[in-house]
Order: structure tokens, then C-alpha cells, then sequence
């Protein structure tokens, strides 16, 4: 049975809403929001994370981190736009409030303007990191 997926994404922009919308098409009872979600998450097998931050998190986004319980997230699998610092300060936080990383993060360049997209190499490489996630999970 295919377990469900959920993929948000900070901050709210175009780009990262059409990555995420573009994911979870692939997968079945998928759904994927900003951070922090309309709706809070609950018993998620598979949290998929999309973060691009600067050098310090916002009170937002260590609130939504910190509240990951393993009632809220089983597994969280980051994908980073950010300083390794940060995200490794983004995934203790996490593993903290009670959720487990699921495989190693991963760190992407994000668009640096409005206008420009994820390379086809980066969505693919993300795409593959995401099944790979996915199906560890699954199994």
C-alpha cells in the first residue's frame, strides 16, 4: 500500500508551489502546502520539506520545525536553500521535537530571481532523492 505524502515548502513563493504541486502529482493521496500549512499535520508517514532561509531562522519556521513530534511527523526529509549551519540547526530541532530524518538532507540552489526556475537537472536530482526517501520509507 502506498503510504501518503506530504510536501511544504518556505517560503511561500511561485517556484517552489509549482515544484511541490509538480511532486506530489507523482504520488497517490499526496498534497503539498506552505509552512506554516492551512491545515497542522498529523500522523504523517513522510514529511517532505522545501526551506530556503538566510543566516538565521525566522520565528515562523522554528515554531513550525520545532512542533515535529512524532505524532505530527514520523519521517521528515529536508531540502535545503540554505547554509549548512542553519540546517543542521533546522534538523535538530526537528529530531528535538521527536521526528526522525529521513535519509541525509539534501542542499540545492534555490532561484536567486523571481523570474528564474529550478534547473531540469535540479527537479530531476530532487525528484530521485524524494523516491529514494520515499520507497526507504515504505518498505
Amino acid at each position: 500500500m502506498a503510504i501518503k505524502l506530504r510536501v511544504l515548502h518556505y517560503p511561500d513563493n511561485k517556484k517552489l508551489s509549482a515544484l511541490c504541486k509538480d511532486i506530489t502529482s507523482s504520488y497517490d493521496n499526496s498534497k503539498y502546502d506552505k509552512i506554516p500549512p492551512a491545515y497542522p499535520c498529523e500522523n504523517e508517514k513522510l514529511l517532505v520539506c522545501f526551506i530556503k532561509s538566510g543566516k538565521e531562522m525566522t520565528a515562523e519556521l522554528k515554531n513550525f520545525v520545532g512542533d515535529l513530534s512524532k505524532a505530527r511527523a514520523q519521517n521528515v526529509f529536508f531540502i535545503f536553500g540554505c547554509d549548512a549551519k542553519v540546517g543542521k540547526a533546522i534538523e535538530d530541532l526537528a529530531v528535538n521535537a521527536g521526528t526522525k530524518l529521513a535519509g541525509e538532507s539534501k542542499y540545492v540552489k534555490f532561484p536567486a530571481l523571481p523570474f528564474l526556475d529550478f534547473s531540469a537537472d535540479v527537479k530531476k536530482d530532487i525528484k530521485d532523492a524524494i523516491a529514494a526517501v520515499y520507497q526507504s520509507v515504505q518498505g
